[in-house]
Order: C-alpha cells, then structure tokens, then sequence
C-alpha cells in the first residue's frame, strides 16, 4: 500500500498520496485562488517596467550568457562554501529598481541556485543587510573571476 498522508486544505480530511498537497477538489481551488492572488498583485503591486524587462528576449540572452559564464553554477555557494550547486537563477546585485542602467551589465549579475536566491532575498529586506549581501556577492563573483582567470578560461 502506499504511504497517504491527508489535504493540506485546512479541515479536509481526504487522502492524498504523499508527495501530492491536495486532493482534486481542493487543486482546482488553491489554482482559481493562486491566480485572483497573482492578478491583484500584478494589478496593483508589480512594478509592470521591471515585468516588460524579465519577459523580453534582451533579459534571455543576458541571462544565459551569465549562466554559461558561471558555469550553471551557484556561485556564492561556490566562493563562500567551496560546493558547486546547480545555478537556475540570475540575481541583479544591484536591483532594478536601485540602478535600471545595470539591468544587462554582466558584472551586476550573478549566477545562484533558487535556495540562495531566497537567502539573498531575505537578506535584500532587512536594509541593516542588504549593504552587506551585495558586497559579499560582489566579491564572489570577483573571486570567481579571479579563478576563472587563473586556470585560463
């Protein structure tokens, strides 16, 4: 028998196999909320010059010329704790929304797993650290260079 755990619906008490969050009534309810959640935030929150940018073909490129240039690797995990993760984020150093100009420029971009690119981001909120992250960063992605260099590539 497989292992079945119950919804993650608060108060539904239909199993579900493990693995899965919902059962199929309540999927298609978290799927009608998620997407009512995400037009009111697009609508009403998202900076819409930011969103352009992210689905044009200019960010595409710049996005995976700097995951090639990184190796498709996460590079602070690289520099700060010598593990070569796979990267499947580009993080602006500089934010849009601080410097537009820096959007495309390869030494304001680096390549991070998805697990850093939460780490950085909780980071980026506390402005006490957001100061601290992007000069760690910043010298990682130096120090990867640097290395880079070194090896001749």
């Amino acid at each position: 028998m497989a292992l079945v755990k119950y919804c993650n619906r608060a108060g539904c008490r239909e199993l579900v196999p493990l693995g899965v969050k919902y059962c199929k009534a309540h999927t298609l309810v978290k799927a009608a909320e998620d997407k009512e959640r995400h037009k009111a935030y697009d609508m009403y929150h998202r900076n819409q010059e930011a969103k352009a940018f992210y689905n044009s073909t200019e960010w595409q490129y710049v996005r995976e010329a700097v995951l090639a240039r990184d190796n498709h690797i996460d590079i602070y995990l690289y520099i700060t704790e010598g593990r070569a993760v796979p990267a499947s984020t580009v993080h602006h150093i500089t934010e849009l929304s601080e410097d537009y100009a820096k959007r495309c420029d390869m030494d304001n971009l680096v390549s991070v797993s998805e697990a850093t690119h939460s780490m950085i981001g909780k980071a980026y909120n506390d402005s006490r650290r957001k100061k601290n992250m992007q000069d760690i960063l910043r010298e990682c992605l130096r120090e990867y260079k640097k290395r880079l260099a070194l090896v001749g590539v």
